[in-house]
């Protein structure tokens, strides 16, 4: 029996002014904050996540919209 292999996941919490971006491994069922991405009034910068997934090569890509505690 084989070990599941661990797979990279990046995520992005998109936000008006800011992107945040993080990775993930499944293996390990952990994930640390890699950067912030600029926004300009809700438009991402592509090129910059567009270099991310490059860098990353990741086998799933999951987006969030982060909200306030008030919701």
């Amino acid at each position: 029996m084989s070990a599941p292999a661990a797979r990279t996941v990046l995520s992005f919490d998109f936000g008006l002014r800011r992107i945040g971006v993080a990775v993930g491994n499944t293996l390990t069922g952990t994930a640390e904050a890699l950067a912030t991405i600029a926004a300009n009034d809700g438009l991402p910068d592509w090129a910059a996540i567009d270099r991310c997934v490059a860098d990353w090569r990741p086998a799933a890509i999951v987006a969030g919209v982060p909200y306030n505690m008030a919701g």
